[in-house]
């Protein structure tokens, strides 16, 4: 165990809320703290933490925001998807239109 580790991380590469995930994923671990500084965000881990803990939530942070940023950019094709299948189940023609 080493004790409080800080850093700072551009909001650029880490969005809120992939940064809030992290933090969530090592709850039961050990205690993180986030706290924005203009165009960085500071994490704090709060007294005694494992000597990887700094690079492990990093690790999941960086996870937690390909999963967004998948997310966001596949959100338009899953639409399309959910929609073609539900006109399909009412009854609705294959080309995606609705029977006349």
């Amino acid at each position: 165990m080493k004790k409080e580790k800080n850093l700072a991380v551009d909001d650029a590469v880490y969005s809120e809320e992939a940064l809030k995930l992290a933090a969530y994923v090592f709850e039961g671990r050990f205690r993180v703290s986030l706290k924005r500084r203009g165009a960085k965000t500071e994490i704090l881990f709060p007294g005694a933490v494992p000597e990887d803990a700094a690079g492990e939530f990093l690790n999941e942070a960086l996870n937690q925001q390909c999963r967004l940023d998948l997310m966001k950019k596949n959100s338009k094709v899953a639409n399309i998807i959910v929609t073609r299948m539900l006109l399909s189940a009412s009854g609705g023609n294959k080309k995606g239109g609705v029977k006349k």
